[in-house]
């Protein structure tokens, strides 16, 4: 199971535990338990098959925000009906204790998984979104590093909500990341392409960023659709998102750097 999966499984299984909060909830195909270490820490999921379980169906080859009838090998059929729920995150203090920065803006600039390529907005913008805001501090794990950002080695996921749990913004893709921002009530800025489309796996308080009219097409194989509706949307409308939402929140983004203890990493 996907970190994002995971995160998508635990928002169902809040809404389960609130319905019945006696029972213990199980994610699986209905017999099979499936664990992610996302799920360490909450008290109401189980660990193994018991009498009286309440199942969240959510396994390898059924996510509950596909329609399996429809889909095929070539490109997945997404269920219209299906909303992310924010799910839940408990981290421990010695996690949280791991990343003591704060008020940085955490980017992703690097897409992993074999869909990266239909899901990849590109290195150079993102690059391009750093340098046209050099007083922001901004922070991104492993993996190519953009000029001007500080590098955290993150060596597990959890490590990675850490760090993003002590971050002002999240900015990226869709994925695991931007999953998690919305498990640790963050703001986040998410640029979507045609593979997938933010009514289905976005959240309403993140600005999802997608060219007009893109309808999402699923494919399972490297796809010019994708490239192309991430392709329309531009560098200026995520430097405009960014400065948006940190004056939202309090942030003055013409000035994020000053006074800020940078580390060494």
């Amino acid at each position: 199971m996907g970190y994002g999966d995971s995160l998508l499984a635990s928002g169902i299984a809040r809404k389960a535990h609130q319905k019945h909060p006696d029972k213990k909830i199980a994610i699986g195909d209905g017999n099979t338990i499936e664990w992610s270490e996302v799920f360490d820490g909450i008290p109401y999921l189980a660990r193994e098959v018991t009498q009286g379980v309440r199942w969240v169906h959510s396994a390898k080859g059924f996510r509950p925000y596909i329609e399996n009838e429809r889909s095929t090998k070539e490109r997945l059929a997404w269920k219209r009906s299906f909303r992310a729920e924010p799910g839940e995150l408990n981290l421990t203090e010695e996690e949280l204790e791991i990343w003591p920065q704060t008020d940085f803006v955490y980017i992703e600039p690097n897409i992993k998984g074999w869909l990266g390529p239909n899901k990849d907005w590109g290195f150079e913008k993102w690059q391009a979104v750093v340098k046209f805001l050099p007083n922001i501090r901004f922070i991104q794990g492993p993996g190519k590093k953009l000029d001007g950002v500080e590098q955290a080695q993150t060596d597990t996921f959890r490590q990675a909500c850490a760090l993003l749990s002590k971050a002002a913004l999240f900015v990226g893709t869709d994925g695991g990341l931007h999953h998690a921002a919305a498990a640790l009530s963050k703001p986040a800025v998410v640029v979507w392409g045609g593979y997938t489309h933010p009514r289905n796996l976005g959240y309403d308080f993140h600005v999802n960023l997608q060219a007009r009219g893109v309808e999402p097409c699923g494919s399972l194989t490297v796809c010019q659709h994708c490239k192309t509706a991430m392709d329309r949307v531009t560098v200026k409308e995520v430097i405009q998102a960014i400065k948006s939402e940190l004056r939202r929140i309090g942030t003055d983004p013409d000035s994020a750097k000053a006074g800020a203890a940078h580390s060494d990493y």
